[in-house]
């Protein structure tokens, strides 16, 4: 029976290799038919902006990650509302659709999870 599994991403996506790992866990999860979703919050929204170019600093790019989601079945990503605006970002400014959520909805989401996983 497939779990749901919620990843919660809060790290920026070169400060450590954290983003990167937590995504690719991601896409595993998604390989096993799982039910996945991902929540970018606090700096986590950073790894949403769009021209990124992880090569510069010898790692992988976090938007080529991203953008593989969907071919995994995990479709259903959402952002911190209160992290976007205090960056001054807004969802057209990503580089992947998300649903944007106030604190009450994210509640819910991570209540209706059987797990959750922080980066």
């Amino acid at each position: 029976m497939a779990k749901r599994i919620l990843y919660l991403l809060r790290q920026t996506p070169y400060g450590s290799s954290h983003a990167a790992e937590a995504l690719e866990s991601a896409l595993v999860s998604g390989v096993f038919d799982q039910t996945v979703c991902v929540l970018f919050k606090d700096d986590g929204v950073w790894q949403l902006v769009p021209d990124q170019d992880g090569a510069l600093i010898g790692t992988r790019t976090v938007g080529k990650m991203l953008k593989a989601l969907p071919e995994y079945e995990i479709t259903r990503l959402f952002a911190c509302e209160r992290s976007l605006a205090e960056r001054n970002l807004s969802p057209a400014d990503l580089v992947v659709a998300v649903k944007v959520l106030a604190p009450a909805e994210q509640a819910e989401l991570l209540a209706d999870q059987d797990a959750v996983l922080n980066d």
